[in-house]
């Protein structure tokens, strides 16, 4: 999962309030690097570069499962996001001085809100199939949609409902796993679930603080301080919690390892807020929907290739669900 996933909120805010859009990262700023392009050319350029990136965030979960073989959770969070600040920094510093102090308060607390979901997320996936871990996410949409009706008074119409519903529906049918390995060990825990579920509500929350702030802020550095604070607390949390180990072994600081961090921190976090911050905003909202809907199948894609994963069809039920929920609430007009 990337942080870029957890903006799903631009393709429901067409649905779900006129005046309720999430700004994403750098988007207001989009103009510090070269756009223009000619609409014919970059029509289906725009799906496919954002298609790109969403295979890279469901790719991710593959990822971190594989380099927490080496480093502890805390330590992969902190890698990837001070890679990513690293990422963002040069526009960081563009940004009037002005800018970057008014936004250092939101930029905290939305760090603050955006770190806690990532740990409960790399905790979660450790005892989940990076297959079960996408599908999960895939909530996030729903719970947005939900949260802009409980919070911000916004309308919900009866396929946002009935999605919301589905969805529900698929989580509950996915934890009705007892899926087991070779080894007679289960896979796909309960624990590892709800963490992840409890991931997907932190995400929601997030999209919804950026939205209240968004509006106001250069997003630049707003950005930024989200990205370094998510990855100083993580430093923190892995220096007096849970050291860089995965395992408490010296860590094997492979080529292998180096380059599945460089993916979470530079492809899934850097690079992908930039190219989502140039092409999303060209998309049309349903279209971003149905696009991060594949997210989970990317993952599970990705999962059954690299870690052989192995669903049962009780989960691949559920994970349907899902989808078909997040499809059916971004089709909804109200």
């Amino acid at each position: 999962m990337s942080i870029a996933a957890a903006y799903a909120l631009q393709a429901t805010d067409a649905r779900i309030r006129p005046d309720f859009r999430c700004v994403l990262p750098i988007a207001a700023h989009v103009d510090m690097l070269p756009t223009e392009m000619s609409a014919p050319r970059t029509h289906y350029q725009n799906h496919l570069l954002l298609t790109a990136m969403i295979a890279t965030w469901g790719g991710s979960f593959v990822v971190a499962k594989l380099a927490m073989q080496e480093v502890a959770p805390f330590a992969l969070v902190a890698t990837r996001f001070l890679l990513g600040s690293l990422c963002v920094l040069p526009f960081f510093l563009r940004t009037p001085r002005a800018h970057r102090a008014e936004t250092l308060g939101p930029g905290i607390l939305a760090g603050m809100l955006l770190a806690v979901p990532y740990f409960l997320q790399m905790y979660g996936v450790r005892e989940t199939t990076a297959s079960m871990g996408g599908f999960v996410t895939g909530l996030t949409v729903l719970l947005v949609a939900l949260g802009g009706a409980v919070f911000f008074g916004t309308r919900l119409g009866v396929r946002s409902v009935t999605g919301i519903l589905l969805g529900l529906a698929g989580i509950l049918t996915i934890c009705t796993t007892g899926d087991l390995d070779p080894d007679g060990v289960q896979v796909n825990t309960r624990r590892g679930i709800l963490l992840q579920v409890g991931a997907a509500v932190g995400f929601a929350a997030h999209i919804l603080l950026l939205s209240h702030y968004g509006k106001r802020l250069a997003s630049a550095p707003f950005t930024f301080w989200q990205l370094a604070l998510t990855g100083a607390a993580a430093t923190l949390a892995t220096a007096f919690i849970s050291g860089v180990s995965a395992d408490g072994q010296p860590v094997d600081w492979s080529l292998t390892l180096l380059l599945q961090l460089g993916y979470m921190g530079v492809l899934a976090t850097g690079l992908a807020i930039g190219v989502q911050a140039h092409v999303q905003p060209k998309i049309r909202p349903t279209h971003v929907a149905l696009l991060f809907a594949l997210q989970p199948l990317f993952a599970a894609l990705a999962g059954w290739i690299f870690l052989d994963d192995q669903l049962g069809t009780i989960q691949w039920i559920g994970g349907g669900l899902i989808i078909a929920a997040v499809v059916i609430a971004a089709s909804d007009q109200a």
